[in-house]
């Protein structure tokens, strides 16, 4: 009887309730905690990747940035850039845009505040003053690189925000700007594959005040708007590079978790949150179920006592309750996702869960009883070498009588195999005593670890080939580098281009692209050792890295196979498309050492193996360097020869073939650098068209043969006419004939005086501007004749339309007119169809007395060439005439 009384006190019962609390508040309590430090390891994981992404994405576009202030001519930012360096400049910007998925174009900006080149679209000519990029950086000249706010873009209609280099002159002045356009939906896209739960978020922010630059997902009107009293900003302030933080987004009222890390050197955060809603919805379905079992114990046990209080007849019936609630408690515990087992101080099995036996291969539920469990799952470290069983930290936790915890280690299932695990270990407590044994709680992180290593993959290749990008190729080559400073050998650098794969996009369309460069790129695979690599930079663009080669006719040999395996047609699911490939070559260390260095002279060789009629190769020299450099060097010149004077001309006589009387002169520019000495025009005329310059060169000649011709014809008793040529770029201008009047009007020479000497490539392009700009032409009384008549598109039907005076017979056919019969004919037939059209024809190029004599017997009105002077300077010119008119 006392001992039911005890056992009916209210306090036995207070005592249970109590201790079934203390429990599930343990054990509830101690997985919540574990899952907030998987949701901060969760988060830190992801946001280190993004961060990574995030960095590398601008380093590149920094490094590219760069490279584009450094390269590009200072010319291009000129207000009157020729059309073609216009092109030139951009398509240069485009090709570099390819290379980067984020980058949506590249702009160059001049010191006005102008956009004068843009990858995206032909003469942008746009004012972007008032912008901040453009004010700081011209405020500010210690400014290197400058962040701007997100925008949406004009082009392409996405959210972007502009990366923004400028270009200095010698003084610190602001030369112009370099401008990125950094496409946010790549970050987006990379934002996009990253899975946090409903209500999870990543955001990417500055870091100097906090303003978003996007979110995920998103909110509107937060865009460029900075943080107030934001826990997690404040840090970033205070300097903290990364950390967690747990706290509830003023934003929308979540409770998360945040993992922030600072991007690099730049002026951004990537920060991600995990909703704890999200992370604990598993372990409120756990204390619902908990709560509900321990409630229907303590209900079970208060009608057992109860009924003990009664009757001891109700014992039975109070045993088949008890026996309800462990049911209930076998049911909680089945129902957890994760492994759990109980092990004895030994290691043997006390008890487990169907997750755990789920998770290591076991479908027999008796199969662990009394079998050693640490010895069966823990057989191999996270290396996958053998684990003696002393060195077992399970082992070490069960002796110690304390916990232990792993997030990246290895089981083995019962068919041998091994999987990647987290597990914690907790000594089994009763009663407040240690029982000697433990509680192993772990989970499979397979498809964890494979997503990690996905994204580690994809920092490091192109997705759609798979190969090898030019962050991963740089690395490769400084590991071949190094082996051949040991073993003195080479490493070359092959950069490819595809001959004509625009075509194939163009025409069938980008997934029958695609498949060819897979295709493609799985053959450029097939042909290198195991020690060489092959990369995508982007577009139809690959880099190879031949290492360990130890004489040039190995490359040789190599090289040949790599064209005859492009050229090879490509069979693909519905098409069989052939192309071919031009590459260009740079040896390490002969060309150079840097790997950037490197890339741009193959890049330099392969445009030249593109001259050279594609389908080939072309090794680097220096004699290409050195063609660019003279180029850049008469180009960077060329302002300062013609404001100093340096330019000269120089007159060949013009005869009238039947008296034989001087009846004009050709003038003809020369530069005469005071280093140089003199320059030919065959070098520096092409160079002044590519840049433009020619325009102004053009003005100066036509106003300078204008002015000589005025002094040489004062005290002469025949007028003398000049002749001077007109670049078709000057002709595109559309301004000729004013240039002209204003030119006659300053230096008084009469209009019939001057001859403008046009090409028939320049008269057969823009015919309906050429008609109206002749016509005044012809009104205000200046001559015009036709330059090399015979080397372009000679037509009958175009000189019938056209309002000019001579044609000019090319030296091609004079010069050989005595031995050539052919030649002889053409002359013949230019000069009939001359005479019957009523035009006076001139010959180039007469050098000897028997050419003479046969132009004489066509009637050829007048001639010119070294048989009668060549071209002179201005003082001997005028010692010419004054001479003939003795």
């Amino acid at each position: 009887m006392p001992f039911r009384l005890r056992i009916s006190h209210p306090g036995f019962l207070l005592l249970v309730t109590l201790a079934i609390a203390l429990l599930l508040g343990y054990v509830l309590g101690t997985a919540r905690q574990d899952l907030h430090r998987q949701a901060e390891r969760d988060a830190r994981n992801i946001t280190g990747i993004l961060e990574a992404r995030m960095d590398a994405s601008l380093r590149r576009v920094q490094a590219s940035l760069e490279e584009l202030a450094s390269e590009l001519p200072l010319s291009a930012l000129a207000p009157d850039a020729p059309p073609a360096l216009r092109e030139r400049i951009r398509q240069q910007l485009a090709r570099r845009a390819r290379h980067f998925p984020e980058i949506s174009g590249f702009r160059l900006v001049d010191a006005a505040g102008r956009l004068r080149h843009a990858s995206e679209m032909e003469a942008p000519d746009i004012s972007l003053q008032g912008r901040d990029y453009y004010e700081v950086l011209r405020r500010d000249p210690a400014l290197e690189l400058f962040f701007s706010e997100v925008v949406i873009g004009r082009i392409h209609g996405h959210p972007q925000f502009y990366v923004v280099k400028p270009i200095r002159n010698a003084d610190g002045s602001l030369a112009g700007l370099v401008v990125a356009a950094f496409d946010l939906n790549y970050v987006r896209s990379l934002f996009d594959a990253v899975d946090l739960g409903p209500n999870g978020v990543i955001t990417f922010r500055r870091s100097d005040d906090g303003r978003l630059v996007l979110r995920r997902p998103e909110q509107s009107g937060t865009v460029n708007k900075g943080l107030r009293n934001n826990p997690m900003h404040m840090r970033i302030e205070a300097g903290a590079l990364a950390g967690t933080i747990r706290y509830q987004a003023t934003l929308d009222g979540i409770e998360r978790i945040y993992a922030y890390q600072r991007v690099g050197n730049y002026p951004f955060y990537v920060a991600t949150g995990i909703a704890t809603r999200d992370y604990l919805a598993q372990w409120y379905r756990r204390v619902l179920g908990a709560v509900s079992g321990a409630a229907a114990c303590v209900l079970a046990l208060t009608i057992l006592l109860a009924r003990l209080r009664r009757s001891e007849i109700r014992v039975r019936q109070a045993a088949v309750d008890l026996q309800d609630s462990e049911d209930r408690f076998q049911l909680l515990l089945n129902s957890v996702g994760e492994g759990i087992c109980g092990i004895d101080q030994t290691g043997h099995h006390l008890f487990s869960n169907p997750a755990a036996r789920a998770i290591l291969g076991y479908t027999d539920p008796r199969a662990l009883e009394g079998r050693d469990i640490v010895a069966c799952v823990q057989t191999h470290d996270a290396e996958g070498q053998p684990l003696p069983a002393e060195l077992s930290p399970i082992r070490h936790a069960l002796a110690g009588g304390t916990s232990a915890h792993s997030a990246d280690e290895v089981f083995t299932r019962s068919d041998g195999s091994r999987f990647p695990v987290q597990y914690d270990v907790y000594p089994l407590v009763r009663e407040g005593r240690e029982d000697g044994g433990a509680v192993l709680l772990f989970s499979d992180i397979t498809e964890r670890r494979r997503n990690e290593e996905r994204i580690e993959f994809l920092a490091h290749h192109d997705p759609l080939t798979s190969l090898p990008n030019r962050l991963l190729a740089e690395d490769r080559f400084e590991q071949a580098r190094a082996y051949a400073d040991r073993a003195a050998t080479y490493v070359a650098l092959l950069f490819l281009d595809l001959d004509g794969f625009k075509t194939v996009n163009d025409s069938l369309g980008h997934d029958v692209g695609d498949e060819m460069l897979k295709a493609l790129a799985q053959r450029l695979r097939r042909q290198l050792r195991e020690s060489d690599t092959v990369c995508r930079l982007g577009g139809d663009e690959f880099l190879l890295i031949l290492s360990g080669l130890q004489d040039l006719p190995v490359l040789v040999q190599r090289l040949g196979r790599l064209l005859a395996c492009v050229a090879a047609p490509v069979e693909l699911s519905e098409h069989r498309l052939s192309t071919s490939v031009s590459i260009g070559v740079a040896l390490y260390p002969s060309d150079g050492r840097d790997f950037t260095i490197l890339m741009k002279k193959a890049d330099m060789a392969m445009y030249h193996a593109k001259d050279a009629g594609r389908n080939t190769y072309r090794m680097f020299d220096e004699a290409m360097d050195q063609q660019v450099q003279e180029s850049m060097l008469l180009r960077a010149n060329f302002d300062r020869a013609l404001s100093q004077g340096e330019f000269v001309l120089h007159f060949q006589p013009l005869i009238e073939l039947v008296s034989g009387a001087v009846v004009g002169a050709e003038a003809l520019v020369r530069w005469q650098d005071p280093e140089r000495g003199l320059i030919p025009p065959a070098q520096f005329i092409p160079v002044a068209e590519s840049s433009g310059l020619i325009v102004p060169l053009g003005e100066w000649v036509l106003e300078e043969a204008c002015r000589r011709a005025v002094e040489w014809n004062e005290g002469h008793g025949r007028e003398q006419m000049v002749a001077v040529n007109i670049s078709a770029i000057q002709f595109k201008r559309g301004n000729l004939a004013e240039t002209v009047a204003r030119i006659l009007g300053v230096t008084g020479l009469p209009p019939h005086l001057l001859e403008i000497e046009l090409t028939e490539s320049t008269l057969l392009h823009h015919t309906d501007q050429v008609m109206a700009t002749l016509r005044v032409l012809r009104d205000m009384g200046v001559r015009l004749s036709i330059d090399d008549f015979g080397t372009g598109y000679s037509s009958l039907a175009y000189l019938k339309r056209l309002a000019v005076n001579k044609l000019k017979i090319d030296q091609s056919f004079v010069r050989d007119l005595t031995r050539d019969p052919e030649d002889l004919a053409i002359v013949r037939a230019i000069i009939e169809m001359a005479h019957s059209l009523n035009l006076v024809t001139l010959a180039e190029g007469v050098e000897d007395e028997g050419v003479l004599e046969v132009l004489r017997r066509f009637g050829c009105d007048e001639v010119q060439g070294y048989h009668f002077a060549r071209p002179l300077p201005l003082s001997d010119f005028r010692a010419y005439l004054a001479k003939q008119s003795i």
